[in-house]
C-alpha cells in the first residue's frame, strides 16, 4: 500500500496540519466538536473526513510494515 503522490512524512504533516487547525490530537475530536456546535460543519466536516482517511491510511501502512518484519 503506497501512496504514489506523497510520501509517508508528507502525509503525516498534512494530518498534523489539519489537527492543529482545530486544536485536537485525533480526527474524532473534530467530529465531536462539530456535534457540540463548537465548529461549523463546513469546512470542519470535510477536514474531519480527510484527517480520518489519512490516519487510517498511515495506521494501515504501519501495520503492513510490522507484518513484513515478521
Amino acid at each position: 500500500m503506497n501512496c504514489p503522490i506523497m510520501g509517508t512524512s508528507q502525509l503525516k504533516k498534512k494530518l498534523e496540519k489539519i489537527l492543529s487547525r482545530y486544536g485536537v490530537k485525533e480526527p474524532e475530536e473534530i467530529e465531536r466538536k462539530i456535534e457540540r456546535g463548537e465548529l461549523p460543519e463546513h469546512p470542519a466536516y470535510e477536514d474531519f473526513l480527510s484527517a480520518l482517511a489519512l490516519k487510517n491510511y498511515l495506521e494501515g501502512k504501519s501495520v503492513d510494515k510490522k507484518a513484513n518484519q515478521v
